[in-house]
């Protein structure tokens, strides 16, 4: 009788340790999810920066010190991504956060040579380059940078935002 419920009594005990366990590592996933997407925000605000003036014709010295500012700051998070949310299981993502910091420094590279010729046409390459990283990357993890493009994906919208329904078709000669 004795053994039977110090038997329950230990299973019982293990029951709530393991429980314990679990709900402790969800919120420390959430919490992790929650870190990396506010980095990846930084590093979005940073690339619109430098998108929003990719193409002017000439650029200012504010405007490189824009270009400055945000492949530095690109540079820092990425760094901060590679090291803290690496993912040794998954070698696409860690090569496509390689590549996104080596784009960075390389835009980073060519504000130090600001004053040569074609410094503006590689600054505007180096723009398409870092989008590109970011589509191939979202793309391989499957999420839909603007989620409201795509019908019948209401669970990735951002609080507040409404799915936008895709155009009907005009009446377009069948020729064309």
């Amino acid at each position: 009788m004795v053994g039977k419920s110090f038997l329950v009594g230990l299973v019982f005990g293990i029951c709530i340790v393991a429980s314990e366990g679990f709900a402790g590592e969800a919120p420390q996933n959430e919490k992790e999810k929650s870190e990396l997407a506010k980095i990846m925000g930084e590093i979005d605000k940073s690339y619109k920066a430098v998108e929003q003036i990719s193409g002017y014709y000439k650029y200012t010295n504010n405007d490189w010190k824009v270009i400055s500012d945000a492949s530095t700051n690109i540079i820092q998070l990425t760094k901060m991504v590679v090291s803290k949310f690496s993912r040794p299981d998954d070698k696409k993502y860690q090569d496509l956060n390689k590549t996104m910091l080596a784009e960075a420094e390389k835009m980073l590279e060519v504000v130090n040579h600001k004053d040569e010729k074609g410094a503006l046409e590689d600054a505007q390459w180096q723009v398409r380059r870092l989008r590109q990283t970011c589509a191939l990357c979202h793309k391989h993890l499957g999420i839909h940078i603007y989620p409201q493009l795509y019908p019948g994906k209401k669970e990735e919208l951002q609080p507040g935002q409404e799915e936008i329904p895709a155009p009907k078709e005009t009446d377009i000669p069948k020729e064309w």
